[in-house]
């Protein structure tokens, strides 16, 4: 039998391998493999069986890696969809929906087969002195000495000559089922209470086992004291028998919350659940769009609508942005229906992320919550997808595969028939204009729930209003605001997006900004630990008293401002109050977002600063006030989506003001009072903001009327990105020219390439990232089957063009920096 295998490699195609005899099992689809791939093995998934072969002399699968297959025909078939649209890899897709801990771990390891070897003193200084040191070097070791191209392309010279020996070693996977020893009473008759004060080991394990039968091995040795070896004579005496049972490990502490019960829905969270209620009985694919204000009660309607699938016995998948939003979700959801609720995403280690989809693949968890990744769950009989604040960046993903994780699922419903409900109060772009050309129907929730009021938003302009003494980033009418509220026992927000004490450190001498050398970016400020950071590469450096340019010893300035700084302030400004940072460098701990959000929850804090960590959906019924410092930051970026990031940003954060029963109240400082997007979240009018974005777009010719496609050549040398990506450009004109006169090339229709603008070659906003030269091209048509056909033109049809490391594309970007 033949076998046709999706490697994980930036390679855009399958591979024909023989299925040897002295396999386990017969050849199918879904199965994880090794196989020979040149002078290297490389992991795998069996992507379809077939008798024979376009090619002659095929090398053999050599492991199979699992006896089951990982993926069902419905998972193959939605990982392949992604790698299509997105242009990436369909191995690499496949690679990202496997669980931790499932994944395939091969130590590929370098001996030299002689003292000398060719070209050595060419290497860069790192991975020079680790050949030196070392006999024998890890794959692993060698990339940790960042080697470059001419590093790597020595590598290959020497595995090519065979100056080099090259093993190969497939390792355990990290995460196995865990099993716990238990112990069943065999013989029922035998026990008896004893009576005496002093009991034998074997007279205590009786009166344990005589409570329950069958009891944990481990709940023995909690109640009686060295107990091994009364259990095994026992056992000899037939009467015990000891057993092994699974247990899942679970990222969520504690024991499950008290099952609560449903609440009453109100007029418009009864229309609107009526008609997904239809929806999900009738079983046939539809979108829809919740578009809900802030406090509205969506996160009800979506319980109801899970609690709808179950009862018609189907499986319900809940997709959230970031895991910030998923430990007081999970707790709504559990509260509800229990253990039949699973969690997936990456802030899980292995053993815990592994457990959690095998309780899927098993039917143990019919409900599964989770960030973008999710949408590879192993559900079955899939009939509701909830995806909450649909609107988010964060459900894209940066690296390959770059898919979109809202459209994935969106995608996976239409596959299986199932209802799909988008929710948001501030609904994307792309939502907002599919519900307007009939792609999507809309459900509104115009009012909060229990008759609570919307928050009265305030615009202060900074270039006017009077400033708190002792900071020029906070109003005297803001700080005011807040000891009001400390006073009156309620508590306070401050929203900053921005990380560190400072944005920019500048010698106070020659004025040169300190920057990362890997980077085109001012480094941040971190006064806590005396640090300037890079917040893309990572790069840290102590602050010193001296300029890395001049060399001059003084002190440098620091500019600008972030939540540390905002911190700092609002500690001299009211020392008696309890405040509470919210960022990434203060999250320690895979349960630190949880015991943040239940200090708040509890009232053990008066104030949270923070930022976009606070704007994502959280409900603090407590929280009277929401101030905004420096709320221009997101219009400054030069990206065309920066109006509607900005008006979702504040309006989401607005909404975190008086969610209970007291008033809430906004303040947003700005210096750009009369832009559209602050006006339209000043008035909670989101209708308004869409009608002048969306005819903004459709005049820019940008999404949604229009698709894009991103590409970017990177590399250490900058000459060499520039010239790459003017080789693309090249190329893509040539397609586009010879469109007009070619049959072959006009596949899907008429003018498919030649419908296609370039922007470019320039470039890129960010010119150098994570020590790379960046130049980009984008991609502009009025379909994305353009940009997909012209792609496939370029990157497959041209003999001098391959896409490699230095190549990355992004279909359907959600910036361009």
């Amino acid at each position: 039998m033949i076998v046709e295998v999706a490697l994980n490699l930036p390679l855009r195609k399958s591979f024909d391998y023989r299925w040897p005899d002295n396999l386990a099992r017969v050849p199918e689809a879904g199965l994880q493999v090794l196989v020979p791939f040149g002078a290297q093995k490389k992991g795998g998934v069996v992507v379809g069986v077939k008798e024979k072969s376009d090619f002659s002399r095929l090398k053999s699968v050599e492991t199979l890696v699992d006896e089951e297959p990982l993926f069902s025909a419905e998972m193959l078939e939605l990982t392949k969809w992604t790698s299509e649209y997105y242009f990436c890899a369909w191995g690499e897709t496949l690679n990202s929906a496997i669980p931790g801990g499932l994944a395939l771990r091969l130590r590929t390891t370098y001996t030299p087969r002689s003292s000398s070897l060719p070209r050595l003193d060419k290497l860069s200084e790192a991975p020079l002195s680790l050949i030196r040191k070392q006999d024998t070097w890890t794959q692993q070791e060698w990339l940790k000495c960042y080697p470059d191209e001419r590093d790597h392309q020595i590598l290959r010279d020497w595995m090519a000559n065979e100056n080099v020996h090259t093993s190969h070693l497939l390792l355990g996977q990290k995460a196995k089922a865990k099993m716990e020893r238990w112990v069943s009473l065999l013989k029922v008759d035998e026990l008896k209470k004893s009576a005496k004060r002093r009991k034998s080991k074997r007279e205590q394990i009786f009166e344990i086992l005589a409570e329950n039968h069958t009891v944990c091995w481990s709940d023995i040795q909690n109640r009686v004291n060295a107990p091994s070896q009364a259990l095994k004579k026992l056992k000899e005496e037939g009467y015990i028998d000891f057993f092994e049972k699974r247990v899942y490990r679970r990222f969520i502490e504690g024991e499950l919350p008290q099952l609560e019960a449903f609440q009453d829905l109100n007029q418009q969270q009864k229309l609107a659940f009526d008609v997904l209620e239809d929806s999900l009985e009738k079983g046939a694919y539809r979108t829809f769009l919740l578009e809900g204000v802030t406090g509205s009660g969506k996160t009800e309607i979506y319980l109801h609508a899970v609690r709808a699938a179950r009862n018609l016995g189907k499986s319900s998948l809940v997709l959230v942005p970031e895991i910030s939003l998923t430990p007081q979700l999970v707790n709504r959801f559990r509260s509800r229906f229990g253990d039949l609720v699973a969690v997936l995403h990456s802030g899980m280690d292995d053993g815990e992320r592994f457990d959690e989809w095998s309780r899927v693949r098993n039917g143990i968890a019919t409900i599964v919550i989770g960030a973008r990744s999710a949408v590879f769950s192993p559900l079955k009989n899939l009939g509701l997808i909830v995806i909450d604040e649909e609107h988010d960046p964060s459900y894209k993903q940066g690296e390959s595969p770059r898919y979109h994780g809202r459209d994935a699922a969106i995608y996976r419903g239409f596959a299986v028939d199932a209802t799909v409900l988008l929710g948001s109060a501030t609904p994307s772009l792309e939502s907002a204009n599919n519900v307007k050309n009939g792609k999507y129907e809309i459900l509104r929730l115009t009012s909060r729930i229990h008759q609570v009021q919307l928050p009265a938003v305030k615009l202060l302009d900074m270039k006017t209003v009077p400033s708190q003494k002792g900071s020029p980033y906070f109003s005297r009418e803001l700080v005011e605001a807040m000891r009001s509220r400390l006073l009156k026992k309620e508590q306070s927000i401050v929203f900053l997006n921005r990380r560190g004490f400072a944005p920019l450190v500048r010698c106070s001498k020659c004025e040169s900004t300190y920057t990362c050398p890997n980077c085109s970016l001012s480094l941040v400020y971190h006064q806590g630990a005396n640090q300037v950071r890079c917040h893309q590469c990572d790069f840290v450096n102590t602050l010193h008293n001296y300029c890395p340019d001049c060399g001059t010893e003084n002190a440098p300035k620091i500019i600008g401002t972030g939540t540390e700084q905002v911190e700092e302030n609002l500690k001299i400004f009211f020392p008696e109050a309890r405040i509470l940072r919210m960022d990434r460098d203060t999250l320690h701990g895979k349960h630190a977002l949880s015991k943040m959000h239940e200090r708040i929850r509890k009232h053990e804090v008066d104030i949270v600063i923070g930022t976009q960590l606070v704007t994502k959906g959280h409900d603090f019924p407590e929280v009277t006030l929401v101030g905004v410092i420096m709320s221009d930051l997101s219009l400054n970026i030069p990206d065309f989506r920066a109006s509607e990031r900005t008006f979702q940003l504040l309006t989401q954060v607005a909404g975190r003001a008086g969610r209970g029963h007291k008033p809430g109240e906004v303040l947003i400082q700005t210096h750009n009072p009369r832009h559209h997007s602050l006006l339209c979240a000043k008035e909670h009018n989101t209708a308004q903001f869409m009608e002048l974005e969306l005819e903004r777009r459709l005049n820019l010719r940008m999404p949604p009327f229009h698709s894009l496609a991103l590409i970017v050549c990177s590399s250490p040398h900058e000459g060499r990105a520039e010239k790459m990506t003017q080789a693309i450009y090249e190329r893509i004109r040539t397609v586009i020219s010879n469109t007009q006169h070619s049959t072959v090339m006009v596949t899907v229709e008429n003018d498919e390439t030649a419908a296609v603008k370039v922007i470019g070659p320039i470039e890129a906003p960010m010119k150098k990232l994570r020590n790379r030269f960046r130049w980009q091209l984008l991609l502009k048509a009025d379909n994305v089957r353009h940009l997909l056909h012209l792609l496939k033109h370029v990157f497959e049809s041209s003999p001098s063009i391959k896409r490699d490391e230095l190549v990355q594309i992004d279909v359907d970007p959600h910036h361009l920096l």
